[in-house]
């Protein structure tokens, strides 16, 4: 099906984009799967930074027989800003942006995992998507890739529409960082076979949503809770 393309130009780290009509290949949707446990309550999202509440982002989880099996399905969480994008895509041209909070979390006990994600493409004319990737960061660090896998074709039967999918990357986004606020960073690429790569990155700005890490409780805070707790108990029998 023949869409509208985003192209930009990639020149080291910061992607300028400029917009073409009618291209051979490009993204029409892309999101990152995101798992957290935040004081035990787990949760598993597919964060959409377009294409907003369609269900085109539903993976194709077909099983054995058709050699896509994937585990639970992340749900689906709409960015919608409620005007024009995403959350995630704060900043204007040439703007840091800072998105929305993934949460806090506690130091050592609690986790953040980003899993990998998803990017919908379309081709014409010949061409073709041979492959998807994600880039991601944290506090304007080196981008870390993550290859996405094909997961469907002709999607909702548009002839050219293809789904890309991982859920298995397993980064751990807290791994090594101090306490504090820090920002994951992402954008999306696809690799076209005739016009080269396509790039979905807002703009060269990215799409960003912060997270807080808090420190661990000290163990005398604890035996302190721990003993006032007692304290209370048996201060409450007593008055029985």
């Amino acid at each position: 099906m023949r869409k509208s393309r985003l192209t930009t130009l990639a020149l080291g780290s910061v992607m300028f984009a400029a917009t073409a009509a009618y291209g051979n290949t490009g993204i029409f949707g892309a999101g990152v799967d995101i798992s957290s446990i935040i004081s035990g309550a787990s949760t598993f999202n597919l964060y959409e930074m377009t294409l907003f509440g369609d269900s085109r982002y539903t993976p194709y989880n077909g099983g054995p027989s058709t050699g896509v099996t994937l585990g639970t399905l992340p749900a689906l969480v709409s960015t919608y800003n409620g005007t024009s994008g995403s959350t995630w895509a704060t900043g204007g041209s040439g703007q840091p942006a800072v998105g929305p909070s993934l949460g806090t979390f506690v130091q050592g006990v609690d986790t953040l995992t980003l899993n990998g994600g998803e990017i919908l493409t379309y081709k014409n004319s010949g061409d073709n998507v041979s492959g998807t990737q994600i880039f991601y960061r944290i506090d304007g660090g080196a981008f870390n890739q993550i290859n996405l896998a094909f997961n469907f074709d002709n999607v909702n039967g548009n002839n050219g529409d293809q789904r890309w999918y991982t859920d298995g990357a397993g980064a751990n986004l807290l791994t090594g960082l101090s306490t504090g606020i820090h920002t994951l960073s992402v954008y999306f690429r696809d690799n076209s076979s005739i016009n080269g790569n396509d790039y979905y990155s807002n703009l060269g700005n990215n799409f960003n949503a912060i997270f807080t890490i808090s420190p661990a409780p000290e163990p005398s805070t604890m035996a302190l809770c721990g003993i006032s707790g007692v304290a209370m108990w048996y201060w409450m029998r007593r008055r029985r």
